[in-house]
């Protein structure tokens, strides 16, 4: 039997080591006005993740959402800490806007296939 392995920190180093946007995972920083975070969103058999990017400028939340979204699927394999991964979107990308901060923010949520999920 193969152990579960937590899927986001490998996803917010893939991010971090493959990006120039700011990343947090599970939570965003309180002064965080641009960025991405990554966070766990259940799964069984897989992990489902979701992704949320944070700008002040409405088109800019969504361009960078898609922008993350499109490298985690062409390059889901190269995460070299999960085995055997993949990753594709599970709905498109949803505008928001988070009333704590008044930032816009996208949203979207992603399968990742991994042999530990």
């Amino acid at each position: 039997m193969i152990d579960y392995k937590d899927p986001i920190p490998p996803v917010y180093r893939f991010f971090k080591n493959n990006t120039d946007v700011h990343v947090d995972a599970n939570t965003f920083q309180s002064n965080i006005t641009e960025g991405l975070l990554v966070r766990s969103a259940g799964g069984v058999g897989f992990s489902r993740i979701q992704m949320i990017y944070r700008s002040k400028d409405e088109g800019a939340a969504m361009a960078g959402l898609i922008a993350c979204m499109n490298l985690l699927e062409r390059n889901a394999s190269s995460i070299s800490e999960l085995k055997g991964s993949w990753a594709e979107r599970d709905g498109n990308p949803i505008p928001s806007k988070d009333e704590e901060t008044d930032a816009f923010e996208a949203w979207v949520y992603m399968r990742l296939e991994h042999i530990e999920a």
